[in-house]
């Protein structure tokens, strides 16, 4: 053959015949799924092993050299290897899961295509598998079995699964596949015994390629291919459904939960109205128990529930008279007992409360002791629970420095002070720890008869 008819019109057309086709199939097959990258993948591997065909004619025309010519030939090779594996892709696209896929690509691209890629630079010095000549013919090096090996066994590795799994394919597509699987492993032969000096490699597997395009475009696949799209369509639609629903809950749900600690700061108010010096009190008890229950480490959610119990921890004086909450002077006896009733009150209240029954938690024992000296149950120790030790704690501190009809604030020193003696008998060693943390971190002196409603709310 004469090198100057190396590049034919019947090359241009096959070049321009996988162009059209991988254009095709990557404008066709947009969606990413794991078919659709196969099939995309073993088409631009067939343009590819034109590609380099065509590129190897052209040094060769040019006599650029032995070395070059065989460099690029070994990336016409390395195409041919490429495309045979991609066939393997794609028939283990209709059967594996995207991770046993991703397991299988790995270990060719980690392992088989670097050792080809390596025996191929090296005949590119030594011809030991094999050397060009002028007019394109393949001159077999000893080692020439190696090169079509590696594809055979990708080939043999795709039919054992089509085998195995030929009901999840279509009968064009088996068809087609057998073809290609047979070819991959014949074609070298034919082309280095047969043919030498014909250049049929590159047209047989483009013509395979169309061949299988055809295949994925069958009456029964188009059916299925509008049935996926429609409920794709579908699914967007729903998900902007959900999504349009799921903020109006998320908005209405707000509102709920801002209109319920309204709600709850506004009864907070009207029971410390009923004394006229502690204005503000509950509001603050459940700012410092939640800044104790932060400080402890509990979840977001146990924090926000331990606000809402000190917001709410002093209802029960709701049946206490107003009376004797603004007695200035010492209570009697039958008093401090109508005094000591409001935590059972509270709680009693509080057990309506079915979407919250732990608030009734602080109602009941934030005047408990660690000693058990504390009311109305006497619980000692560790049968206070968490919420209620922390709640006691922010009681004590509110009402030792908030005013009184017979003092002042007290100073932090002094209320430090108090916290420190009470500690392991009226309050819990680690929370009156805890405690004393935010008094010493507080250097001047904020956590004190300061916050408006409206303020502890947006804290809230």
């Amino acid at each position: 053959m004469n090198c100057g008819s190396l590049v034919t019109d019947f090359d241009v057309v096959s070049f321009f015949v996988a162009l059209a086709v991988t254009f095709y199939t990557f404008t066709k097959y947009s969606e990413q799924s794991l078919g659709n990258r196969a099939f995309k993948r073993l088409v631009f591997c067939a343009l590819l092993l034109c590609v380099t065909d065509f590129l190897t004619c052209l040094s060769i025309n040019s006599k650029t050299g032995s070395f070059l010519e065989s460099f690029l030939y070994s990336f016409y090779l390395f195409s041919f290897l490429a495309f045979s594996q991609s066939v393997l892709a794609y028939t283990n696209a209709y059967i594996y899961t995207k991770k046993e896929a991703q397991i299988e690509r790995k270990i060719v691209t980690k392992f088989i295509f670097p050792v080809f890629f390596v025996l191929l630079l090296i005949n590119a010095w030594t011809g030991f598998l094999f050397f060009i000549e002028d007019d394109y013919s393949l001159i077999k090096g000893k080692a020439f079995i190696i090169l079509p090996f590696f594809a055979s066994i990708f080939a043999l590795k795709s039919a054992n699964q089509l085998g195995r799994h030929a009901q999840r394919f279509n009968k064009q597509q088996i068809t087609v596949l057998c073809f290609l699987y047979e070819a991959t492993i014949a074609m070298p032969f034919v082309q280095a015994f047969v043919c030498p000096t014909h250049r049929i490699i590159s047209f047989v597997f483009i013509l395979f390629s169309t061949a299988l395009l055809l295949t994925i475009e069958t009456p029964d696949d188009q059916a299925l291919i509008a049935t996926i799209s429609e409920l794709e369509d579908l699914q967007r639609a729903l998900k902007i459904s959900i999504e349009k629903k799921t903020a109006e809950a998320t908005q209405r749900r707000e509102k709920i939960e801002r209109l319920t600690m309204e709600m709850m700061y506004t009864l907070a108010e009207t029971i410390d109205a009923k004394d006229h010096y502690t204005s503000g009190h509950s509001a603050r008890v459940a700012r410092y128990s939640k800044m104790l229950a932060q400080k402890k480490g509990l979840s977001a959610e146990k924090c926000q529930q331990i606000f809402m119990m000190g917001i709410l921890h002093d209802i029960g004086k709701v049946g206490v008279s107003s009376k004797i909450i603004n007695k200035t002077s010492r209570l009697t006896d039958q008093e401090y007992a109508q005094m000591k009733a409001h935590p059972a009150i509270g709680s009693t209240i509080l057990e309506k409360v079915s979407l919250l029954p732990e608030l009734r938690i602080g109602a009941r024992w934030h005047h408990e002791r660690i000693d058990g000296r504390g009311y109305p149950d006497g619980l000692h120790g560790d049968k206070i629970p968490l919420e209620a030790k922390i709640i006691a704690v922010a009681d004590a501190y509110d009402a030792m420095t908030s005013s009184r009809s017979y003092r002042k604030p007290m100073e932090q020193a002094a209320v430090r002070e108090q916290i420190v003696n009470g500690s392991g008998s009226q309050f819990d060693k680690e929370i009156a720890a805890l405690m004393v943390e935010l008094i010493d971190d507080d250097k001047r002196y904020i956590l004190h008869e300061y916050k408006s409603k409206e303020e502890a709310l947006n804290e809230s």
